[in-house]
Order: structure tokens, then sequence, then C-alpha cells
């Protein structure tokens, strides 16, 4: 006998006669009824983990960043060419004092351009690789939110099969009750039914998260062009500063040697010292304009090591907190808890909390809250937050939950590697408010990171 492929409404074989014993009745409908739930567990988990065709990439910013380094790439060619052009060309110890003020400017305007460039290649790499970290977490997270909302499938097959069990094995449409058979049908296509948006909202998922994975790959590429690119134009801009250096050099000693000569002329002929002198004060101011510029970009670039060993150190710190938080077993009966400035959290974060109170106490801060949490009190949690079936405690995402709450045995509170934070008694539930300042500026420090969408919350990854 074939599987029935949906759950359509079952009519009765024309073959059956009413001789048919009524054991043999209940056995038939009971068969029945095991092939259709059969039939809509493989519809129901088809439709689970089927994922739809690729989405569309959003490219606006890659795109944006590219054209940009596209539109100054001509310009930065003709000024290099041109301040080539004019250092190789001129002798700077005799050449009149306008063509060598001319070559000074030409010489600043492709350092300038080169500079500008670089800067712009700089924030094409950082946009690149942010897009590639934000679509890694994405995935993340929809990845857990697929496989939550594939379990609650699955789940909901089990019960209703289980649920629209007969009892006696008598529930046919030959049985006692004719009439029974149609209500258990109508049951059948009321569970199916209502499934039919969680379907649609694992296919949504799916779809959603083979976008993000287009976008990881199509940023990776564009990080690693733009990183290239930018290594060209590092080059140029060397090449550029280095032209600068020879011929202000050059500019520098015929000034010191021509203002000196201008003491010997002045006796000579008065205004043609003066003429000379005035010449070569401008090329002095030229020449300290050049410092003065050349330090602004040595402290721009000093700045910009110092935010990327910054960014490096925080990576680092934010790849020990994970690290921290996956050696974690929050099922370990021998977790090694303490209490330290009222919360009770892990040894391992013990110091850094006490420091971060202290501190926070020092800037006029009085804080307080709660640090480790047990499996129990984090299911009461889910329970209050994100519903009282077994599906919502274990198995709905977290960020569904209102408010947004992990699930159980996947909080950092039951690892005491997290702390719910207050000042004054009260949570702390503003980002603008002075105490999540102060711990914006000071948890870092102390290995605390905030989850961005809840204030009060610190862990030792932010999660």
């Amino acid at each position: 006998m074939t599987i029935r492929s949906s759950c359509h409404r079952c009519k009765s074989p024309p073959t059956l006669r009413p001789l048919i014993l009524r054991s043999d009745a209940a056995r038939l409908a009971g068969g029945w009824r095991h092939r259709s739930w059969l039939a809509l567990a493989a519809l129901l988990c088809a439709a689970a983990f089927a994922v739809p065709a690729a989405a569309q990439s959003d490219q606006e910013i890659i795109e944006r960043n590219r054209q940009s380094v596209r539109d100054t790439e001509a310009e930065r060619r003709a000024l290099q060419e041109a301040a080539a052009v004019a250092a190789e060309s001129l002798d700077a110890a005799t050449a009149e004092a306008e063509d060598l003020l001319d070559a000074l400017n030409r010489v600043q305007a492709a350092v300038d351009a080169q500079q500008s460039a670089l800067d712009e290649a700089a924030r094409a790499v950082v946009d690149a690789e942010a897009v590639v970290s934000e679509a890694e977490d994405r995935i993340e997270a929809l990845q857990a939110e697929l496989a939550a909302a594939q379990e609650g499938l699955r789940i909901a097959v089990i019960e209703s099969y289980v649920s629209f069990q007969a009892p006696s094995g008598t529930f046919s449409v030959l049985g006692a009750d004719p009439w029974q058979n149609a209500r258990e049908e109508a049951l059948a296509s009321f569970a199916t039914g209502s499934r039919i948006d969680d379907i649609d909202e694992v296919r949504r998922i799916g779809g959603e998260l083979e976008r993000w994975r287009l976008q990881v790959v199509a940023a990776v590429e564009e990080a690693e062009a733009q990183r290239q690119a930018q290594a060209l134009i590092l080059a140029d801009l060397r090449t550029a500063v280095d032209r600068e250096a020879e011929l202000s050099l050059a500019a520098e000693e015929r000034v010191e040697r021509r203002l000196y000569e201008v003491q010997t002329i002045r006796e000579i002929d008065a205004s043609l010292a003066a003429e000379i002198e005035n010449a070569e004060r401008q090329i002095a101011a030229a020449l300290e304009r050049q410092r003065a510029e050349e330090e602004a970009r040595r402290r721009a670039e000093e700045a910009r090591r110092r935010a990327e060993e910054e960014a490096r150190r925080r990576a680092e710190e934010d790849a020990a907190g994970r690290e921290l938080a996956d050696s974690v077993n929050p099922a370990d009966p021998d977790l090694p808890l303490v209490w330290v400035a009222g919360f009770q959290v892990h040894e391992q974060i013990a110091d850094g909390v006490e420091g971060l109170v202290a501190a926070m106490e020092a800037e006029g801060f009085d804080l307080g809250g709660w640090g480790y949490r047990t499996a129990q009190q984090q299911i009461n949690l889910r329970r209050a937050h994100c519903g009282s079936s077994e599906w919502a405690i274990w198995s709905k995402p977290s960020r569904s939950c209102r408010p947004p709450t992990a699930r159980p045995g996947r909080s950092n509170h039951e690892r005491g590697l997290a702390i719910d934070i207050t000042n004054n008694g009260r949570l702390i539930t503003s980002r603008s408010s002075a105490a999540f300042q102060a711990l914006s500026r000071l948890a870092p420090g102390f290995g605390l990171v905030n989850l961005p969408s809840e204030p009060w919350h610190w862990s030792v990854d932010g999660r």
C-alpha cells in the first residue's frame, strides 16, 4: 500500500465490505493514521530544512568605497607625474624662486593626494572588515535561530502525532461513531495549518542565512582587494614623500646660501638684496609649511597606530573572553564561585569585578546587582520572558523573548561570567546615562564587555 504524501481527507477503499470484522476495520484505520502522520511529519520536516535560493547581497557600502578609490586614482597619477617632472627638471640651487616654489607646491600636492587616498583606502578596508564581522555575527545568530525553529517543528510533529493517537484503535469511518473519523481528520488538518507560519519562518531564516553567507564572501574579497589597493597607494605615498624630502633639502640649502649672500649684495645694491631676500623668505615659508604638514601627518600616523594597537588589544581580550566562556561548563557541580563586591561570580573574573566596582565608586557611582544564576533560575526566567511551553523554554530564539533571554545552558550568568548592574539600586537601562557611559569607559580595562541590547548586562565576551 502506498504512503500518502499529504493530509488530504481519506476515503475508505471501495472494495471494503460490511462483513469485515470490527477489529480488522480498526487495524486498517490505525494503519492509515500511522501512514498519514508519517507523511505529515515528512512534509513538515522537509519544509523545515529546505532553504530557498539565495537573495542578492546588498553591496552599497562596498561599491561606494570602491568607486571613491577609482575616482581619485587618475587625479593622483596626474599629480604624481607633474611632481616628478617638476622635481627632476629643476636645479634647486640655480632655479628661479617662482619655479622652485611651483615645484615645491607640486610635490606637496602629490603627497597630500596620496595621503588622502591612503586614508580613503584605509576607511574602505575598515568598512569591508566591518561588513565581514557583521555578516559573521548575523550568520551565527541565524544558525542558532534556524536550529531552534527546526527543532520546534520537529517537536510539534511529534507532539501532534502523539496527540492524535486513538487510545483504543477504533477511530475509523466504520467504527461505532462514523463522525469521529471526520473530527480526527479535521484536527490533523488544523495541526498542519497551524505550522504553516513556522514553516514560512524557517524558509525566511534560510533565505536570510544564505544572503548573509554571500555577503561574507563578497566582503572578504572586497577587504582583500582594498588591502591590496592600500598597499599600492602606500608605495606611491612613500615615493612622493621621498621626492618631497629630497627637493626640500635642496631648497633649504639654497635658501641658507642665498640669505648669506644677501649680506654681501646689500653693500653693493640694497634694492637687489631686498628682492632676493624676499624671494628666499617665500621659499623658507613654503618649507616651513611643509614641515608643519609633515609633523601633522606624523602625529596622525601615530594616532592611527595607537588606535590599531588598541583595537588589536581589544580583539585579543574579546577572543580571550570567548575562550574563557567556552571553557566553563555551566553544569559543572564544582563551579568555582566566589562573592566579591556584592556579586557572586566565577573566580576567574573576581578581580575584574572588584576592580570595576572600586573604579566606579571612585567616580561617585554606587553599584549593585546580580551575578551567578542557577540553571533553574534561568529556566524560570525563560518561562517568564519566553513562554511556558517546552519549546519556548528550551528552543525559542532568545531575541524573540521579551526581554531577550538566553536559552538554559547558554547564559554566561550560569557560568558566573556575567553580571547585571544597578546604580543606586536601579537597573541601568539607558545607554545615555552617566553610569553606563562610565562603565563603557572603565569596564573593558577589567575584562568586561557590554551586551548592546542590555545596558545593564556585562560579561567576559559581550554575550
